[in-house]
């Protein structure tokens, strides 16, 4: 039996010119708040596992990263991307899953399901993408311990992005290799004396 050949993801054609990142970075916080406003849980949403130790998730997009994506004018292109958790609404995934499903499909989204698994009544997981026509995607992963929604934006080959993404990795490396200010030497204590090379008797 042949294995059908790979190919590469259609180029997607933006819904108007292509958006720079502070375009894309506003999208994909609208995008991401209208889903969890959809979920009708919209508090203790975070912006990694475990939930406990995990910062909320920040509309301002301080854990969004870039994907590599095609546009129909550039194969050089990306678009921002990020996924917010949230504890379970129930144990049973599906009604969730229903509920996005069609807020989506109410969007003018096309929805997946690809996965359905149900092991007795311990475990139950549903995962599935929705897709629309300008590169906008949601992944949702719902099980009987988390709920994740994955969301992409446009995609974009603007140089705005490039820059920003030069900035932000510019930004890391001071931060990895910034001089930590050196803590003053204690003062000797009263009656202490100091030898010529520094020691306090």
């Amino acid at each position: 039996m042949s294995v059908p050949a790979l190919r590469d993801p259609i180029p997607r054609s933006p819904s108007g010119p292509e958006k720079t990142i502070s375009q894309l970075l506003t999208q994909w916080a609208e995008l991401t708040k209208a889903a969890i406003a959809a979920t009708g849980h919209t508090d203790g949403w975070t912006e990694d596992t475990p939930l406990a130790k995990s910062k909320p998730w920040d509309p301002a997009g301080g854990g969004v990263s870039l994907a590599p994506c095609a546009t129909t004018a550039s194969d050089d292109a990306s678009q921002v991307t990020a996924v917010v958790f949230h504890a379970p609404f129930e144990h049973d995934p599906h009604p969730i899953a229903d509920k996005l499903t069609a807020y989506w499909e109410s969007q003018g989204f096309t929805v997946t399901r690809t996965i359905d698994s149900t092991t007795g009544t311990d475990w139950m997981a549903v995962e599935m993408r929705a897709e629309r026509a300008d590169g906008v995607e949601y992944g949702l992963t719902a099980t009987t311990e988390i709920v994740a929604i994955d969301v992409l934006t446009e995609c974009s080959a603007d140089p705005s992005i490039h820059a920003w993404a030069e900035e932000r990795v510019q930004q890391r490396l001071d931060s990895l290799y910034q001089t930590p200010t050196p803590s003053p030497s204690p003062s000797p204590s009263a009656g202490a004396e100091v030898d010529d090379d520094g020691w306090v008797w």
